[in-house]
């Protein structure tokens, strides 16, 4: 008998890859990777542990990729202005929104900063979370921007969730600084820190954020330094910013929410991830953006939470894949790729996770429901049971 690490057996599996849904099967793990996923009894293979699924449902750990979960401070107050009848635009004027965080996080120690990130990085893991892209931009200034990314690598060290780093310095523009000289640190400094500290850069170009060219200047300048791009655009207008970073080959861009036709080519020709963010719409209580056209084209249609402090502060990928399907044209199983094998692929990790195959690492997700339309179906539950990590139970 071959010896494993991990054994689950009577499953049954989406595993998200040509190999499809096993109705009944068993996944082997050994060394932190998936050895072997296959249907019937167990056969072959013994191990001290031994997890029985009894037929439960058994998917890939979930995939967040796209976070802002580094931050201090709340911003549930806004919740009054927003109930209101205040835009987005209007609550930052105010003083609120982004700058509101800005204002907190620069004001935390690392400690306090760790620490509150921390307890998110738990509620992501019990909602089945295993990987997680985190996007600085609540310093806006050189000292809390590295903070910020030393603490989305402390988080990976030392927290069971796996996280990437992404460079958000131009979130938007600082409001004690002018624009011009912050920008040019943004093109010079800010992107060296980027290349060594993040593994990607991203800019939020939109109605009350970066200019199309600005945002131009700095993608042009981020991709003479070879780091991978992403954008957020077409949250609010489409400004030409998504074509822009899908032309300079951007490996996603999130939002999407208003789109041109010339821009949607351009995804499709690049082969960029569009990554939709429906917790916005959900909070914001704006219309929700139609998939459908992205999917039909075969696009690697990815989806995120954007958790934020103030525009969707949730963490719960199963949320996002229910309010995807009731609104935004995803089948149950569409929902379930584009929050593993494809939003894997928006942050360049599909060849190593995303999906329950040999050789893969072995992020597995044991539910309490037998079909995945219970996951759909049953919104505002959490119905993962067992969280596995690189083949450890967290």
């Amino acid at each position: 008998m071959n010896q494993a690490d991990l054994i689950i057996k009577n499953a049954h599996i989406l595993t998200v890859s040509a190999q499809g849904e096993i109705a009944n099967g068993c996944i082997i793990v050994k060394d932190k990777k998936i050895i072997d996923v296959f249907e019937g009894p167990l056969r072959n293979y013994e191990s001290k542990k031994v997890i029985d699924a009894k037929g439960k449902l058994v998917l890939p750990g979930f995939v967040d990729c796209h976070t802002h979960l580094v931050h201090a401070g709340s911003r549930a107050n806004e919740l009054q202005y927003r109930l209101q009848g205040m835009s987005y635009q209007e609550i930052q004027q105010k003083g609120g929104g982004i700058y509101s965080s800005v204002k907190a996080t620069r004001a935390a120690d690392p400690e306090k900063l760790y620490q509150q990130s921390l307890e998110r990085v738990k509620l992501c893991l019990k909602h089945g979370t295993t990987t997680a892209e985190i996007k600085t931009g609540y310093g806006l200034n050189p000292a809390t921007e590295k903070k910020m990314l030393d603490v989305i690598h402390r988080l990976n060290i030392e927290s069971d969730l796996e996280t990437i780093a992404t460079f958000l310095g131009p979130h938007v523009y600082p409001d004690d600084q002018e624009p011009e000289a912050y920008i040019d640190w943004l093109l010079n400094e800010g992107l060296e820190l980027a290349k060594k500290d993040a593994e990607f850069v991203d800019i939020y170009c939109d109605v009350g954020a970066y200019t199309f060219e600005d945002t131009e200047k700095f993608l042009n300048a981020a991709k003479s330094k070879r780091i991978p791009l992403k954008i957020h655009s077409g949250q609010f207008e489409a400004l030409g910013a998504t074509g822009l970073a899908a032309d300079l080959g951007a490996v996603s861009a999130d939002h999407l929410d208003k789109v041109s036709e010339a821009e949607f080519d351009a995804l499709l020709r690049a082969g960029t991830v569009p990554v939709f963010l429906p917790g916005c719409s959900y909070y914001l209580k704006t219309a929700y953006p139609d998939a459908r056209p992205y999917l039909d084209a075969n696009m690697p249609v990815a989806l995120a939470t954007d958790y934020n402090p103030g525009t969707c502060p949730s963490l719960s990928i199963p949320m996002m894949m229910s309010l995807a399907v009731m609104h935004m044209g995803f089948t149950p199983e569409e929902a379930l790729k584009a929050v593993t094998r494809n939003a894997a692929k928006a942050i360049n990790r599909d060849d190593c996770i995303g999906s329950l195959e040999k050789g893969k690492q072995a992020d597995i997700l044991i539910c309490k429901i037998g079909k995945l339309d219970d996951l759909i179906a049953m919104f505002g539950g959490n119905f993962v049971g067992t969280v596995i990590k690189k083949g450890l139970l967290i």
